[in-house]
């Protein structure tokens, strides 16, 4: 090889990586409500009985709840993400099937915290996979931001710009784990402050994002 030539650097089209995550996304959203289950009620007892038992499962409803609208933010959150690339490495392929197998792990913590509000390991399994897997999206964004000139060379990096929204989720599951041991059903009710953080983050950044440029 000539000593002059530039190293070939390989890369791959990131459609079959973009495949396989969505279906990956929607499969674990999915999956959110087979753990939503109906205990077997005598069609004579239903009546009576089924309004009891749909209440009792308010725990499980929220979890779905919540689980569901998390993983729409990360799957919004991870298409931005690829959205800025051209291409996808073997590094960044591997961040993103780490990335995948948080995100299909989260139907069954969904499951396991909803049926155990109360056990604070099984809660605080739940909030640490969601930490996991936001870190990972945040590793993944790193990792392109730090290799925008090999994986988006077409696309001016703008990563900088989006900081603050991508600390809002982590540091709102860090709130939660604190939460957990104080209360663990509480922790939960933590999430619902996301987008209200995120309009706040958007409305700071928004005068910047405003300004007029000269010229």
């Amino acid at each position: 090889m000539n000593p002059d030539e530039e190293p070939v650097i390989e890369r791959i089209g990131k459609s079959r990586l973009e495949s396989l995550s969505d279906g990956i996304f929607a499969f674990a959203m999915t999956l959110l409500v087979i753990s939503l289950v109906v205990p077997e009620i005598p069609d004579s007892q239903a009546p009576d009985v089924l309004p009891g038992a749909l209440a009792s499962m308010y725990p499980e409803f929220m979890l779905f709840v919540i689980s569901f609208f998390i993983l729409s933010g990360f799957w919004i959150s991870h298409h931005h993400i690829l959205e800025r690339v051209g291409y996808v490495d073997p590094i960044l392929v591997r961040i993103n099937i780490l990335l995948l197998f948080f995100i299909v792990f989260i139907p069954f913590t969904t499951s396991i915290s909803g049926d155990y509000t109360n056990v604070l390991e099984a809660v605080l399994f739940f909030h640490f996979n969601l930490l996991a897997a936001s870190l990972t999206l945040i590793a993944m964004r790193w990792y392109i931001n730090r290799h925008s000139a090999t994986l988006a060379p077409e696309i001016r990096s703008s990563g900088k710009s989006n900081i603050g929204r991508s600390v809002v989720m982590p540091g709102m599951i860090l709130v939660a784990i604190g939460v957990s041991f104080i209360d663990t059903g509480s922790s939960m009710w933590c999430y619902a402050l996301i987008p209200l953080l995120l309009f706040l983050v958007d409305h700071i950044r928004h005068p910047k994002d405003a300004t007029p440029r000269e010229g």
